[in-house]
């Protein structure tokens, strides 16, 4: 797969999102898009704010978790989809800089991510492209 992109795969009561990118920071970006559009139809969406997000994390699969749960915590506490997303990685913190959308202005299409699941998690390098894979409980 050239570029960046993402997708979910279906799991058993759940949703599995793979992400790929050329960077750690593409893929991670991907992973955090890839979140919203595996329960809400993006495709008319208009972003309504940003919101920048530091976080402290060891590795790659520290970040993706970190990153993806604190998404749904956006999503349950302030009501806000992310559209579009930039990472800064430094040697244990990232910066995450998401465009969001209101989530009544959104189209549901699946059920509201719950939490990340730890099992089954990848975060790596593979020829000249990073991949990512996250299991969300709905």
């Amino acid at each position: 797969m050239a570029g960046s992109g993402h997708r979910t795969v279906p799991h058993p009561a759940d949703v599995t999102i793979e992400a790929w990118g050329p960077t750690r920071e593409a893929c991670l970006a991907e992973a955090v898009v890839g979140l919203a559009a595996s329960f809400v139809d993006l495709s008319d969406a208009t972003p309504v704010d940003t919101v920048t997000l530091e976080m402290a994390a060891d590795d790659d699969e520290d970040r993706l978790v970190a990153a993806l749960d604190q998404l749904i915590y956006l999503v349950d506490t302030q009501g806000v989809v992310p559209l579009r997303a930039d990472v800064d990685i430094g040697a244990q913190t990232f910066r995450l800089t998401v465009s969001v959308a209101s989530i009544d202005e959104v189209t549901p299409i699946g059920a509201s991510p719950k939490a990340v699941a730890l099992s089954g998690l990848e975060f790596r390098h593979i020829g000249n492209e990073w991949r990512c894979r996250a299991t969300i409980d709905v």
